[in-house]
């Protein structure tokens, strides 16, 4: 009954997003940025809380996706507070769902998980591989879960960000290169739009204001190299008085210790996407020295890391230890490419002290790039047309 319920409220859904953390209590990153997009600009468009499932045999991982249907109702009413706009648009995922042209998904594990009920039901999919997300080079684990989501009879298309993974899939014969849509980077939950106005050194403020923007998803926060950022910035605290260093996650001054910096030194913890934005007007450079292989076998994070910085003009420095930039951004004037080494972050945040019209320079020069590579708008726009181009070879 519950089933035929929401088939007759929604009898003809063209793009169906389903995801495990969408919607949230605190709507903030790219995923709830992005899926907005696909209600806000598909009028039959639909999106869907995973229920729980657990990844099948071949995952290296055991915990399972998706949330409860009483979590998604608390969620869900937190949510409409924001996007009210969306009370018809959202549904806790039933286990029939059929007719759907095509479904949405992020994440390699994610879609793993999600393909039993994509198979069963019949639901032709496009999924993103970024990288995380169980997804790892040369990895027998992930490489299983690939072969088993390329076989699907259900599988479209793969959307990819990074040089790597589209050459992983190609050179490794997992997909054809006409099955794989590239779009290099990632999505900005922040436009040019949302920019405030910056605050600048020595005019407008009397600091230097560093900052590192991450999750923490290992002991010291090794993979994304919150030790090396700590280790750097208590070398510029002890040199420089007015360096002040800011901390954007769930980490705090238990991770590694900083009582010798405790006093130039915040830690913000997760913040919506309104006080992301206005805490960088303020910062004047974002440190992001990722190390890859550290997570799990054959992990990596995306280039660049901490993009969204980059909309605020703030200078991004990270590390590319796979060479995933290739030309796209011109180190060094759009951005700073460092080793995963505090030696030489050090040293290239010494040179932009010492430089600050430099600094503001190449944080403009950044955000221009940024927003001609990856503009948020015109990169759903590209998704949706994606989905669309498949949705229309399933219409009935």
């Amino acid at each position: 009954m519950r089933f035929h319920w929401f088939w007759k409220k929604n009898p003809n859904i063209k793009i169906a997003v389903i995801d495990s953390q969408f919607p949230q209590a605190r709507p903030m990153g790219f995923r709830n940025s992005e899926i907005n997009a696909i209600l806000r600009t598909v009028p039959n468009a639909h999106a869907f809380a995973m229920r729980p499932m657990r990844p099948g045999a071949d995952a290296w991982f055991h915990h399972g996706y998706g949330v409860k249907k009483s979590a998604f109702r608390r969620n869900f009413r937190s949510y409409l507070g924001v996007y009210p706009e969306n009370a018809g648009r959202i549904s806790y995922l039933p286990r029939r769902l059929r007719g759907v042209r095509v479904v949405y998904s992020y994440f390699l594990a994610e879609t793993y998980t999600l393909l039993p009920h994509l198979n069963k039901n019949k639901l032709p999919f496009v999924f993103v591989l970024y990288p995380g997300g169980g997804f790892g080079l040369n990895n027998a684990s992930s490489d299983a879960m690939l072969r088993a989501i390329f076989t699907s009879p259900q599988f479209r298309r793969v959307i990819v960000t990074q040089p790597t993974t589209r050459d992983y899939l190609i050179n490794n014969n997992f997909c054809t290169p006409n099955q794989i849509e590239y779009l290099f980077g990632g999505y900005a939950q922040f436009s040019p739009a949302d920019v405030l106005p910056k605050q600048y050194y020595p005019a407008d403020k009397d600091t230097i204001d560093i900052c590192f923007v991450a999750c923490k998803y290992s002991p010291r926060g090794i993979d994304k190299g919150y030790d090396l950022f700590i280790d750097a910035v208590r070398d510029l605290i002890h040199r420089h008085p007015n360096v002040r260093a800011h901390v954007v996650g769930n980490f705090n001054g238990s991770d590694i210790d900083v009582s010798d910096i405790r006093d130039k030194i915040t830690f913000h913890g997760l913040l919506t996407p309104d006080a992301l934005r206005k805490l960088y007007t303020r910062m004047d450079i974002c440190i992001s020295p990722n190390r890859p292989y550290k997570l799990f076998d054959g992990n990596f994070d995306g280039f660049p890391l901490g993009l969204e910085a980059m909309v605020f003009s703030t200078v991004l420095m990270t590390t590319d230890e796979l060479n995933n930039n290739r030309g796209s951004f011109d180190d060094g004037r759009e951005l700073i490419v460092i080793k995963p080494d505090a030696t030489d972050i050090i040293a290239r945040v010494d040179a932009l002290i010492a430089n600050p019209q430099n600094m503001y320079e190449i944080g403009r020069a950044g955000a221009m790039k940024l927003d001609t590579l990856m503009n948020p708008v015109q990169r759903s726009q590209h998704i949706i047309k994606i989905l669309e181009t498949i949705a229309g070879e399933n219409e009935a």
